[in-house]
């Protein structure tokens, strides 16, 4: 460990026990996160044997989604957005600051910031930049009539706050979560099978949006075909530059669009 990685330990051990004592994420989830940053160290080594590899990978997934979605019963994260229905009974929707999921998605983006390797496939800026602009309008533009939303713009407030849990619990900890540890790993196995670029880069990004689809396994209709298209061109956009901003920024982008202008939650 070097003295940067032992530094932010340090602070993440701070910040993790301030959390905990306050009541703001439980033990539980303190342990996994700790599992979580010693098992993604390991895997980050170049020189690790490809089984001991294997191995650690299939701990370290679900190990990364049991801290981010894992609540106790009677245990609540701070509340931080309530929207009530226009009734005024019960709210509408409620967002809430899942710290865990926060905190391993930062770890996350930490530990496994890809290296890029040689004769790895990256697209011209040209197409980062058309991808990153184009997709939010495309799903958004789809998702509307697809789905009936309608226009609902919120309070400036309201969107400033969703805006902070967005970039940081939702967006940036599920594309570090689908991108880092899922997409470039698969990409990297297809890369040690075959030449085949087509299949190093697609094969990745086909299997981590079926993958993506599935952790939303709540939705049903046309919402599943929705969220395929947006796995797909996050997936897409990290394929062509392998810089996990881009697709944190388009799923950031079709989140807060949604919630700021139209029919929230679906």
């Amino acid at each position: 460990m070097n003295k940067k990685e032992l530094i932010a330990g340090v602070l993440l051990a701070l910040v993790v026990a301030v959390l905990v004592i306050v009541g703001w994420m439980p033990w539980f989830n303190m342990i996994g996160l700790a599992g979580v940053v010693c098992l993604a160290i390991f895997f980050g080594k170049e020189a690790l044997n490809r089984w001991i590899k294997v191995g650690v990978f299939i701990l370290l997934v679900p190990l990364v989604f049991f801290v981010a979605t894992y609540r106790p019963e009677g245990f609540s994260y701070p509340l931080l957005l309530s929207l009530t229905n226009e009734t005024g009974s019960e709210p509408r929707f409620e967002m809430f600051v899942n710290f865990s999921k926060l905190l391993v998605g930062v770890c996350l983006l930490f530990l496994l910031w890809p290296r890029l390797r040689n004769c790895e496939f990256v697209a011209s800026p040209r197409w980062q930049f058309l991808i990153a602009l184009l997709a939010p309008a495309l799903i958004v533009a789809i998702a509307i009539p697809v789905l009936g939303l309608r226009v609902q713009p919120k309070a400036m407030e309201h969107m400033l706050l969703f805006a902070l849990v967005n970039l940081f619990v939702i967006a940036l900890a599920e594309e570090a979560f689908m991108r880092l540890l899922l997409q470039q790993t698969l990409r990297n196995a297809a890369a040690g099978m075959t030449t085949n670029r087509w299949v190093q880069e697609l094969l990745p990004l086909l299997l981590v949006t079926v993958i993506f689809v599935a952790i939303h396994a709540g939705l049903s209709g046309a919402a599943i075909w929705i969220y395929a298209l947006a796995g797909f061109l996050y997936g897409l956009s990290y394929t062509l530059s392998k810089n996990v901003l881009y697709p944190i920024t388009i799923h950031f982008l079709v989140n807060q669009i949604h919630f700021s202008l139209l029919t929230y939650p679906l």
